[in-house]
């Protein structure tokens, strides 16, 4: 219950945004995109929250703004801030002001309920995926990127992205994803995330490559520490085992631990503090404790542990963790947590539990409730070349390119034709499977979007429910 002299403030990592049509409130994040479509009222009621308003007062110009009853503008704010803080907390309650808060202008967050559209499809983008190497220093064994033919395209310079960047500072687009190849393996590359880093972008830069002190420190000086909207950037070396013939094995390439593990020390002597990432297989799933204390050690705190997935690129079956290795791994890693409590260490090996058999009831919920596609509704990926495309692991072909960023604007490639035909195919390309009769097409397929991605691996056609979908056989092709 809100009191009189209750302060509220939005927390800084949740933004709000004009998209048009609507007003999002999205989560600023190097990890998952998160965000929330408000309707017209509740949009206006978030611009108020400043921190330096008192719920007393705001419920006055709430009540005034809509002309309504005391009573009922207290329970339109309270009912808000209850669904907003019901699954990620959004809205800190305060007993005294906060002039730290950020402020908005609500004039800036008025959309009228005529124009009012609840569609999860943005009017820009939220996040750009960036590939800006298709290259890398290792060759590991569960490699899910189109590499072949991402080295066969011909890499933008330096300078052509910074235009690109440019553009995508000016549409207010702040969240970025690196992907490749490895972004650090051009000679420039310290220099690209220094730039972006000076820009204001928040990012993961994820790499196996080796970084120099003096490539560290231009990123320390370029202000990499410098929160984003109260969100650090994160910088995650991917070492998948203490031991250096096993990580050597996983790399295919020599002495990559000490490489590594010498990247770790100068990231740290130039003040940014590196996270570990391991994918785990049954070449190491064992060691995960291990892994753990060798690198926290070092002065590692934050680990991620994910389990191998389906790669189309280089896929091995004898890569799949056993549900026994699984449970091994989560035992090992929960034990790590008990012993180093103030580590993170997190990811989906972290707490596993062995699958049941699900009703069709049961998988039509876990489908319903589904995140949806982000590929050409809040996500748009530029390659090497400058060509737009949707999904990190979809192949590089013509085909799946809708648009050149070397020539056109961000905003021209996202409402291009081509993407927008992608993103919502007709009916008719359906033909011959359970798309083509079932009555949630429009909503699934073209509002929230379906896994194309897993489609074409699992069925050879992006036209095709992905496996994930209760109208599909139960396990047919396994992901992980």
């Amino acid at each position: 219950m809100l009191k009189d002299d209750n302060y509220l403030k939005l927390k800084p990592e949740w933004v709000l945004r004009n998209d048009g049509n609507k007003v999002i409130l999205y989560l600023t994040s190097t990890k998952n995109i998160e965000y929330q479509i408000l309707d017209p009222v509740t949009a206006t009621v978030i611009s108020l929250i400043n921190g330096r308003r008192c719920v007393g007062d705001l419920t006055k110009t709430i009540g005034f703004l809509f002309d309504i009853s005391t009573d009922s503008s207290r329970s339109l704010l309270e009912n808000i801030v209850n669904v907003l803080n019901d699954k990620l907390e959004k809205i800190d309650v305060l007993d005294v002001p906060d002039t730290t808060a950020v402020e908005y202008n609500p004039l800036d967050f008025l959309v009228s309920p005529e124009e009012f559209v609840c569609q999860h499809r943005l009017a820009r983008p939220l996040t750009l995926m960036l590939y800006f190497s298709g290259w890398c220093q290792t060759n590991c064994i569960y490699c899910y990127a189109d590499l072949t033919n991402m080295r066969k395209l011909n890499h933008m310079s330096l300078g052509q992205w910074m235009e690109i960047m440019e553009q995508a500072r000016d549409l207010g687009i702040r969240m970025l994803q690196l992907t490749g190849g490895d972004p650090m393996s051009r000679p420039d590359s310290a220099e690209f995330l220094a730039k972006l880093t000076e820009m204001g972008f928040i990012f993961l830069a994820s790499t196996k490559c080796y970084v120099s002190l003096d490539d560290a420190n231009r990123l320390a000086e370029a202000g990499w520490n410098n929160p984003v909207n109260g969100v650090n950037r994160e910088f995650q070396v991917s070492i998948d085992s203490p031991d250096p013939e096993t990580a050597d094995r996983l790399m295919r390439c020599k002495g990559y631990l000490s490489r590594a593990t010498e990247t770790l020390q100068n990231l740290m002597d130039a003040g940014i503090e590196p996270k570990v990432k391991a994918v785990l297989t049954p070449i190491n799933y064992h060691q995960a404790y291990d892994h753990v204390e060798t690198f926290s050690e070092l002065g590692i705190r934050n680990f991620q542990f994910t389990s191998y997935a389906r790669s189309h690129y280089r896929h091995d079956d004898h890569l799949f963790l056993t549900d026994e290795m699984k449970l091994k791994a989560s035992d090992l890693l929960k034990a790590a947590k008990e012993s180093w409590p103030d580590l993170i260490i997190e990811g989906d090996a972290v707490k596993y539990t062995p699958p049941s058999p699900e009703s069709q009831k049961e998988r039509r919920k876990k489908w319903e409730s589904r995140a949806g596609c982000s590929a050409g509704r809040t996500t748009l990926g530029i390659a090497p070349d400058g060509s737009a495309v949707l999904c990190e692991q979809m192949p590089l072909d013509a085909k799946y390119f809708f648009g050149d960023l070397k020539r056109q604007s961000i905003m021209e490639v996202w409402n291009s034709p081509e993407l927008l035909r992608f993103i919502c195919p007709p009916r008719e390309n359906f033909v011959g499977t359970p798309c083509q009769l079932c009555t949630d097409f429009n909503n699934c397929i073209h509002d929230k979007g379906y896994c194309f991605r897993d489609a074409l691996f699992a069925y050879g056609r992006i036209h095709h429910p992905p496996p994930d979908c209760p109208q599909t056989p139960v396990g047919a092709y396994r992901l992980t």
